[in-house]
């Protein structure tokens, strides 16, 4: 529920709030949140994260690897025998000076996996997670990444080195490659466990450490301005047929400059009617509105079960914290938008659906609205069958 992703998030980042960090801190740069509850932010892996990583032994094909100054070949990550020969070659990366990324974290963990859905119930963008490790030193490449990232350091210490000047947040496809990056003037930041540092996407930084270190990242992209302008644009469309018709042309000739005047005129035209539509009262907000349905309906699906469960009208449902939900609608059909897709329910329903998204315990039977207790049983099962509730234990 948004209230218990607020809650969790704000536990994590505190003692900043998280309409600051939504606010100011994603409109600004590099930003250190100094340890406030160290116990609660190194937990986050486990009480030894390194065990978590070397147990996971299915991770190995995913690992990825850096040094700028490795004193070898990375060695080879294939025919993992055990959990035993996975930290054996974790220990030959860290011997030959390479940091480790371990991919894909958040099925290791329950709380990191609820940290994550947390962010992406206030972000309404995907969340990946990633830990880092190395031993004291290991010296990074100077780099940058194609999405922000909250740095929590774990275990040992890190310094970071991070370019002073503002990124250039780099869009995410392909360009002509241009220059290695450079450090330039930077600020340097030590980390020690249950430190936070909030890295913006683009921004030029390197680490080293002098003792082994763990430190997780969770990545993400904010909305941004042109995510705003493709909402409005694909809101547009849905009920203007003229956004959906094609250009025509020949498209190689006119890449050349030559015929470019209809499609000139046709973007114009459309531009007119974009900012018509910017300027019209509650347009942006359904657009945006749109676009977080779909957002959060491809966002990694939730967890379903084995097999559904019976159920009673006095069955008690709960949703599991990792669950939640953006509700949106026409005038015949609520789009009930989940992780990992939609259910799409007649307005008939509204009250009960409301309710079900609303309400974190109730009895079938408490189900309000003007259906019958079929269709309450109706309703419970299919939001069972997608993971966005279970069965209270011994209440079937």
């Amino acid at each position: 529920m948004f209230e218990d992703a607020q809650r969790t998030v704000a536990k994590f980042l505190a003692p900043l709030t998280v309409d600051d960090f939504l606010g100011r801190v994603l409109q600004g740069g590099v930003h250190k949140i100094e340890t406030a509850d160290a116990l609660g932010r190194t937990g986050i892996l486990g009480a030894d994260p390194s065990a978590v990583l070397t147990a996971a032994t299915q991770l190995a094909p995913k690992l990825t690897y850096h040094s700028a100054n490795a004193s070898g070949p990375p060695p080879s990550l294939a025919a993992i025998a055990d959990a035993a020969d996975f930290r054996r070659r974790i220990e030959q990366f860290h011997a030959r000076n390479y940091s480790v990324r371990f991919p894909e974290l958040r099925s290791l963990w329950r709380p990191l996996d609820i940290l994550a859905r947390a962010f992406e119930a206030l972000l309404h963008q995907p969340v990946t997670t990633s830990a880092f490790w190395s031993r004291g030193g290991m010296k990074a490449p100077v780099h940058n990444d194609d999405h922000d990232l909250i740095i929590t350091q774990l275990r040992g210490t890190k310094r970071w080195y991070v370019s002073s000047g503002p990124s250039e947040l780099y869009n995410t496809w392909e360009n002509i490659p241009g220059r290695p990056p450079e450090l330039g003037p930077h600020q340097v930041i030590d980390l020690h466990p249950g430190d936070v540092l909030y890295v913006p996407r683009g921004t030029n930084h390197t680490v080293d450490s002098d003792t082994e270190s763990v430190h997780l990242g969770l990545g993400f992209t904010p909305l941004t301005v042109r995510q705003t302008l493709i909402a409005a644009i694909d809101h547009l469309s849905d009920f203007d047929r003229r956004w959906r018709m094609s250009v025509g042309g020949n498209l190689p000739v006119q890449l050349q400059g030559t015929g470019m005047q209809p499609l000139e005129s046709v973007a114009a035209d459309a531009s007119t009617q974009l900012m018509t539509a910017l300027r019209t009262p509650g347009f942006l907000t359904a657009a945006l509105q749109r676009r977080s349905a779909r957002a959060v309906g491809s966002l990694a699906a939730l967890a379903p079960p084995a097999a559904l469960p019976e159920v009673t009208l006095d069955t008690v449902m709960v949703q599991p914290p990792h669950a939640f939900c953006f509700l949106t609608a026409n005038p015949d059909k609520i789009d009930f938008s989940y992780p990992g897709g939609h259910i799409y329910i007649h307005r008939g329903a509204q009250q009960s659906v409301v309710f079900i998204a609303n309400t974190r315990q109730f009895k079938v039977r408490e189900i309000p609205g003007d259906v019958g207790d079929d269709i309450r049983l109706s309703l419970v099962k299919q939001f069972l069958k997608i993971g966005f509730l279970e069965v209270q234990l011994g209440t079937t």
